[in-house]
């Protein structure tokens, strides 16, 4: 979930911040996983001689939130978009999207 070159986003599974808008990240994965929750794979920038392993971590409920990024579902980009929520459904996934005003 990222464009190209790094992104500044806030990143939470269920409610939790895994990464915060001060920390680049290269991408972020969501994936289904074991036992009804979905696998989050968040990739940190790292530069010459800073190798930042990636943070794993699993949960029911992923908020990304940061200013315009793009995210691949499906096999279609979507956005730019600034908060986009994925929650896990038995059997299915399922994507809140915001009410917009108006």
């Amino acid at each position: 979930m990222t464009g190209p070159g790094p992104a500044r986003l806030r990143v939470e599974v269920d409610g939790v911040t895994v990464v915060d808008l001060d920390q680049p990240v290269e991408a972020v994965s969501v994936a289904p996983g074991d036992s009804g929750t979905a696998a989050v794979e968040v990739r940190p920038l790292s530069g010459p001689g800073a190798e930042i392993s990636p943070v794993l971590t699993r949960g029911r409920t992923v908020t990304v939130s940061g200013a315009d990024f793009r995210y691949r579902a499906d096999a279609v980009v979507s956005g730019p978009v600034r908060t986009r929520t994925w929650r896990v459904v038995e059997g299915a996934w399922g994507l809140v999207l915001p009410v917009s005003a108006g």
